[in-house]
């Protein structure tokens, strides 16, 4: 199998979580307005419910198998049998997952007049786990994953135009982005046969597997929670409106921060490998790149959409939606400690075996978010909740680059100059174009686009190591 240059990895993860970027401001447009607030709001906390559940059932196997998979991968008997095993495990925690979801489901009144949403998007957590897409990334076959990706969302944008026609619709939307987001796991379930043929064994070394997986699953589930817990808060306190208002700008951020996630996930199986065959120097070389691509993306990243915000929500969602473009601005912090807790913990702590500590820091980040969301979002409502997500992302970041700098020395980024020239055109260009009198879909726009053109323009002027190697990585990928 053709392996691609780290590089070119990464812009095919980019490429798909651009198309995550793409395909909303087609679809939510339409949707946010169709369904409205209250019952975009029911949607979302159904996916919140569904989300948790998610987590529990995965047991932090994905991670677990693509960080142990990739050291594993060119021994075709060692990586049969240790996918067998993993994959074994995590049918058994499905089983009991949608058990105990069924039983929390009927037992929990607020969740009696959700619950036929809550079990159709249930069926995502089913194919989730039989797709094996952890496979797919040990192998890092990305091609096939942004591929597999577009092609479902585009069937999901044509069911929705079709079906998706009032407010009453939102159950017909709940099965469509079943479609989009099980389809490809489906279709995944028999591609994957082509790397380590599918077997259920009952012979799993559990001893070995149990505690690192169990460990990832903490983080897993801690992650998940403080994501989640804010718009799951929101709907014990606030009306369905409410809720419906900060899950469109909790979506925007969640888009943006995993495109700019997308870096480090397609580095993942890269240094684990590396690290499997001893390589140091080349993992703390690797690491070094990420992280210079990371500072040039992530801050004109924050921000343009700071200064975006407004026309992005009402763009997206409408007038209803107005109040969104402050939790926005507010969420913008939360980017930069999100990717950059993100870095510490999946290319240093996670690959070298650190996990205890990127547990430690999410049960830490996940229990002050339960508690300052239960004080927050009672008193000042989305905004609490925003401010929470502030917190904890902080914290998470904070505690993984305390622990990271034992094994990763701090490092001198030589861009630092450019990235700043570049963020301030950045501003000044939309506050320009913001005072125009265009309508906000040509304003956004060409924000944007000379936005992005001035700010690589500085960038290139200025000699900026990582958008120079990415022109030559393209390059000499078309040649070759």
């Amino acid at each position: 199998m053709k392996k691609h240059t780290l590089k070119i990895n990464m812009l095919l993860n980019i490429i798909k979580q651009c198309c995550n970027i793409i395909i909303p401001l087609i679809t939510y447009p339409y949707v946010s307005r169709i369904l409205g607030a209250a019952n975009y709001g029911k949607y979302s906390f159904a996916d919140s419910i569904i989300n948790i559940f998610m987590t529990i059932a995965c047991l932090g196997i994905p991670t677990y198998a693509i960080r142990e998979g990739a050291r594993l991968r060119n021994d075709k008997t060692r990586i049969s049998q240790f996918s067998s095993e993993v994959y074994t495990i995590n049918i058994l925690s499905l089983i009991i997952t949608l058990f105990g979801l069924v039983i929390i489901v009927n037992l929990t009144p607020r969740f009696h007049k959700d619950a036929l949403i809550i079990y159709i998007l249930s069926f995502n957590i089913i194919t989730y786990i039989l797709g094996r897409d952890w496979l797919n990334n040990i192998y890092e076959d990305f091609a096939y994953i942004t591929l597999r990706y577009i092609f479902f969302q585009i069937i999901s944008i044509v069911l929705i135009f079709i079906f998706v026609k009032n407010s009453d619709d939102y159950i017909k939307y709940a099965f469509i982005t079943l479609v989009a987001n099980s389809g490809g796991y489906i279709f995944n379930f028999f591609y994957t046969q082509k790397f380590v043929p599918l077997k259920i064994t009952n012979k799993i070394n559990l001893k070995s597997h149990i505690k690192p997986i169990l460990l990832l699953w903490g983080v897993a589930l801690a992650v998940q929670i403080y994501i989640m817990s804010d718009v799951t808060i929101l709907g014990f306190f606030q009306p369905d409106d409410q809720v419906g208002i900060y899950s469109l700008s909790s979506k925007i951020y969640t888009i943006i921060k995993s495109l700019l996630n997308a870096v480090i996930i397609v580095t993942i199986p890269r240094i684990s490998n590396c690290l499997g065959e001893g390589k140091k120097r080349e993992y703390i070389l690797v690491a070094k790149e990420v992280q210079n691509i990371l500072y040039t993306l992530i801050f004109p990243t924050v921000v343009g959409l700071f200064m975006e915000s407004k026309n992005i929500i009402l763009l997206i969602g409408g007038r209803e939606y107005g109040p969104g473009a402050e939790v926005i601005k507010i969420l913008c912090i939360a980017l930069i400690f999100a990717v950059l807790g993100c870095f510490y913990a999946q290319i240093i702590l996670v690959p070298t075996r650190n996990d205890k500590y990127f547990f430690i820091a999410t049960v830490f980040s996940a229990i002050i978010n339960i508690v300052l969301n239960f004080i927050f979002i009672p008193q000042i409502g989305i905004y609490g909740a925003a401010l929470t997500t502030v917190i904890a992302e902080g914290c998470v970041m904070v505690i993984c680059m305390h622990y990271a700098r034992k094994i990763y020395p701090v490092q001198k980024n030589t861009n630092l100059l450019s990235i700043l020239l570049g963020c301030l055109c950045i501003i000044g260009i939309c506050t320009i174009i913001n005072q125009t009198h265009y309508s906000i879909i040509i304003k956004t726009i060409f924000s944007i686009i000379i936005s992005c053109s001035i700010y690589f323009g500085v960038a290139i002027i200025c000699k900026n190591s990582v958008v120079i190697e990415f022109y030559y990585a393209i390059k000499n990928s078309r040649k070759s």
